[in-house]
């Protein structure tokens, strides 16, 4: 029997991922603001590029309703709270407040509505929720999803965790494990939301050291004529280490990393650390190293093969890529990026940025094609490609 209750709130790579995953066994109804975002999922077109999203959205369709108001809630329904949570420099965390007037909104309606929160949030927060809000169920259960495998992510993920700990916990989690095939029940952690919220931080900052780690070596590697992928396969070939997160970049970029590290660092206000601070900072350092690289050259003619987060994946905002562009924009005499996705952004006004969609003109016009990844289509150009992608891993 299909629970007929289910709303995603902010159908955005996490929400439509969940939503998706939830639609097997269920009727969903995602609401977002974004009318154009909703008609494309009632049209069965994926709005976030992602192949596993597309096919889902399709074989899934009977199950999936759009809204944009967030009345259409029903009473006993589930809330799942998809929203954005951007870092904001100044506040030094997260902007809590969209999710938060979402939840206040949900609790002035139905106060039997169970709220799920997926977005990324402070530690503490739930906790603050749950005390501002007493009668609403308000739960957290963290998201560890990849940018260009949510989908596939969320139908196998490595564990499920839901807090508190609690009758409605219990009963949102076996919505979620019913939906995947051959769940390990010992994976489905329950735990308090400080704990949960620790989680999803804490293992995006060690992701994310991995990294920078990978890049400080690789930095080293380069400055001393050392071939890097001799060296980082020498060391990823103890079992302790092994191979994730081992091809260097440009930097960590996305949705998660960058903020999750800043959230990191500012949740230990007045408690002793130095490393989660310097993860931070060797991503910042790794991207002036690759600029000043960029700039030594002295080439005229520089080219900047895409500017999303990843292969696979339509979001550029805060990708190593855009880093780059934006340190050595002052430095170039002219800057010519291949970029097929419409973007707006302030830096393409700049006298000597132009972007074009014409892939052949790109590669045969640019003395210098910087590329985070490397792709086929680039390939033959290799000889003119400044990477630090050493093993060809999109």
């Amino acid at each position: 029997m299909l629970n007929k209750n289910i709303y995603v709130i902010g159908a955005g790579y996490v929400g439509l991922a969940n939503g998706l995953m939830l639609a097997q066994n269920s009727k969903v109804t995602f609401i977002d603001k974004d009318n154009i975002k909703l008609e494309k999922i009632d049209q069965g077109i994926s709005p976030i590029e992602e192949h596993e999203l597309q096919v889902a959205l399709k074989k899934f369709s009977g199950n999936i309703n759009t809204s944009t108001s967030i009345s259409s809630l029903k009473k006993s329904s589930m809330a799942i709270l998809c929203l954005p949570t951007n870092y904001d420099e100044n506040l030094d965390s997260f902007d809590t407040s969209i999710l938060e007037g979402v939840i206040k909104e949900i609790h002035s309606l139905n106060k039997e509505i169970v709220m799920v929160i997926k977005s990324t949030i402070p530690i503490g927060f739930t906790q603050r929720m749950l005390q501002k809000f007493p009668s609403s169920p308000i739960l957290f259960s963290p998201e560890f999803l990849r940018e260009g495998r949510s989908f596939f992510d969320a139908l196998n993920p490595e564990r499920i965790i839901f807090s508190p700990i609690s009758d409605a916990s219990k009963r949102a989690a076996k919505l979620f494990t019913n939906a995947i095939k051959n769940f390990n029940p010992q994976n489905l952690l329950f735990m308090n939301t400080g704990e949960a919220e620790s989680v999803k931080l804490f293992a995006n900052t060690y992701l994310a050291m991995r990294v920078a780690y990978i890049n400080e070596i690789d930095s080293f590697c380069e400055e001393n004529r050392l071939d890097a992928k001799n060296v980082i396969s020498g060391i990823c070939k103890d079992s302790r280490i092994r191979e994730g997160y081992n091809n260097p970049s440009f930097g960590y970029g996305g949705y998660c990393f960058p903020k999750d590290t800043k959230q990191a660092k500012s949740s230990f206000r007045g408690i002793p650390e130095a490393l989660i601070s310097s993860i931070v900072k060797s991503n910042e350092k790794r991207a002036s190293f690759i600029s000043s690289r960029i700039i030594d050259k002295g080439i005229k003619k520089i080219g900047f093969y895409r500017l999303t987060m990843k292969s696979g994946s339509d979001n550029t905002r805060s990708s190593s890529t855009w880093n780059i562009l934006d340190l050595i924009k002052n430095e170039a005499n002219e800057i010519l990026v291949y970029e097929p996705l419409e973007i707006e952004n302030e830096a393409f006004q700049a006298d000597n940025i132009t972007v074009t969609d014409d892939l052949k003109y790109f590669l045969d016009y640019c003395d210098l094609i910087v590329a985070n990844r490397v792709s086929e289509e680039i390939k033959t150009k290799i000889d003119k490609v400044y990477t630090r992608d050493i093993f060809f891993d999109n």
